[in-house]
């Protein structure tokens, strides 16, 4: 019989329930749909969960989060990726980018 090959361990994890319960509530606050995405693959690296976050009316997500030992990813549509120490940080840079683009209007005639 031949040995089968450990699998080799995802590379976001699951996060915890108080950090998914906090995503769900910002979430409903701002009016998005967040959905968790169980064993993602993509570009063949293996994710135990990821959350996605999209508009009611659309579905393509416009923001991606996972998960890795060190720190939280947050992959938007379009631009790099960031990195954040914990899910809090993530919500609260969320809310100061949806503030910085309220205030950063001009008045045209």
């Amino acid at each position: 019989m031949m040995a089968r090959r450990p699998a080799a361990a995802p590379k976001g994890l699951a996060f915890a329930i108080h950090d998914l319960l906090r995503m769900r509530d910002w979430a409903d606050r701002h009016g998005v749909r967040m959905v968790i995405r169980l064993d993602h693959d993509v570009d063949n690296e293996d994710y135990e969960e990821v959350i996605a976050f999209r508009t009611n009316t659309k579905q393509t997500c416009f923001l991606l989060i996972w998960r890795t030992t060190e720190s939280i990813i947050v992959q938007p549509l379009l631009g790099r990726p960031l990195v954040f120490r914990s899910v809090g940080h993530v919500l609260e840079n969320l809310v100061e980018g949806q503030d910085n683009a309220m205030t950063d209007t001009t008045a045209t005639d």
